[in-house]
């Protein structure tokens, strides 16, 4: 088939050759006709990455020469479903992941600007709001209040089910694979409230969006309570259906700023037991501020014993820990690497002086990236890449107008990059 053929060669420059060889030209054409292609796939998993990366690209015109769309149905061999294999594939399990019991109301430090969510979230039934969508920065306390509310209603009986995006992804993944989703779709709307954590991580996983269209759906109309965590707020998504987008403005959306770190370390001290002066939690939360829980916990386990610690005592205590922080920061190397890898190309090809579309837009993007995440200066950046300061400028200029505006040349290599580099 003509046409299958000349999709073939358009996607195989969208991915890995390992890739295309495993996923893509192991699919076998059983039969077809003009409007239909039904193709042979290996296994489940094999149909479900189809759904999750082909697929997409099928939607933007796969049509014949008359301009009709060509359907595309997948299926196994009739040898694949063995009694065998389908007792392996049984029992089909979904579970909410497990809620923090420590991640309470109480517990919560709330910053001033969070006060409105932290009253609001604090009695969920007398909210007339559905969805309540909570978006801001890592380490803003999202999830605690998201696991607060969820302890909350759990408290009263209801049963809730609380998931990270990623494992909704697996969860959907799973019962395509085991041609479980009516199974799926059972467990997923029969619940009095959902809990969906880091909604944003559903970026360009177009199956997964399908099935939380419709379970949004049902569950709203249902009059069922939603709530979800992302980075972004709605409108600033990036690679989610608009549908869903303006599902998730239906509600309210409330941004979550930092809550200050000492008050946080002094609950959270008090709560372990841990003993402490103000002189080393202020010393925590100015040296780690991105880790400072993390390092009071391993401080509480490398120096048992009553009496708090100095700050330069912490610090021999700490020195792994430290060693291991570092080893994860990020450096203009580290960026360029996930660049380089994300768009295709070498790292030296970003830093050559190439003024191939291929390798300026990712020169750009790494660029754009340098200054964002380490706020470095134009002309140190300029410096790394080889380039004056008036291009650097321009360029990072360029990549946020095509980030505020969806442009597609931009938009796919941000989202990836940026969720790399988390």
């Amino acid at each position: 088939m003509r046409t299958w053929e000349h999709f073939l060669k358009q996607i195989e420059s969208k991915f890995e050759k390992e890739t295309v060889e495993k996923w893509i030209h192991s699919l076998k054409i059983d039969h077809f006709d003009a409007r239909n292609l039904y193709l042979q796939a290996l296994d489940p998993i094999h149909i479900a990455w189809f759904e999750e990366h082909i697929r997409p690209y099928l939607k933007k015109g796969f049509c014949n020469n008359n301009g009709i769309p060509i359907q595309v149905h997948l299926s196994l061999p009739s040898s694949f479903n063995s009694p065998q294999e389908k007792k392996i594939q049984n029992p089909f399990l979904l579970s909410s992941e497990r809620i923090d019991q420590e991640l309470t109301f109480e517990s919560f430090v709330p910053a001033e600007g969070n006060l409105v969510a932290y009253k609001l979230l604090s009695d969920p039934e007398r909210s007339p709001f559905n969805p309540i969508y909570l978006y801001g920065p890592s380490h803003s306390g999202k999830t605690h209040l998201l696991n607060a509310t969820a302890l909350l209603l759990q408290s009263q009986g209801k049963k809730v089910f609380f998931v990270r995006a990623e494992t909704f992804t697996s969860h959907v993944v799973q019962a395509i694979r085991l041609g479980q989703m009516q199974q799926f779709r059972t467990i997923y709307r029969n619940i009095d409230a959902l809990f969906v954590d880091n909604i944003h991580l559903l970026a360009k996983k177009d199956a997964t969006q399908e099935e939380f269209f419709h379970t949004f759906n049902t569950l709203h109309l249902a009059g069922k309570p939603i709530f979800l965590t992302a980075i972004h707020p709605p409108s600033q998504l990036i690679d989610i259906e608009p549908r869903l987008m303006s599902r998730f403005e239906w509600g309210l959306s409330l941004g979550i700023a930092p809550s200050p770190s000492e008050p946080i370390l002094v609950k959270k001290a008090a709560i372990w037991k841990i003993p402490h002066t103000p002189e080393l939690l202020h010393f925590l939360a100015s040296r780690f501020p991105d880790h400072s829980l993390e390092a009071l916990q391993a401080l509480s386990i490398r120096a048992r014993g009553p009496l708090s610690l100095t700050p330069e005592k912490a610090l021999i205590h700490l020195q792994d820990f430290i060693e291991e922080k570092e080893a994860l920061r990020l450096d203009p190397d580290t960026i360029i690497a996930h660049t380089a890898k994300e768009c295709g190309i070498r790292p030296e090809d970003i830093l050559g002086k190439s003024q191939a579309r291929e390798h300026a837009l990712p020169r750009q993007i790494a660029m754009f990236f340098c200054r964002e995440k380490l706020d470095l200066p134009y002309q140190k950046i300029g410096e790394i890449f080889g380039r004056d300061h008036s291009t650097v400028m321009g360029s990072i200029r360029q990549v946020k107008k095509g980030q505020e505006e969806k442009d597609p040349k931009f938009v796919p290599y941000l989202a990836a990059i940026e969720k790399s580099l988390v």
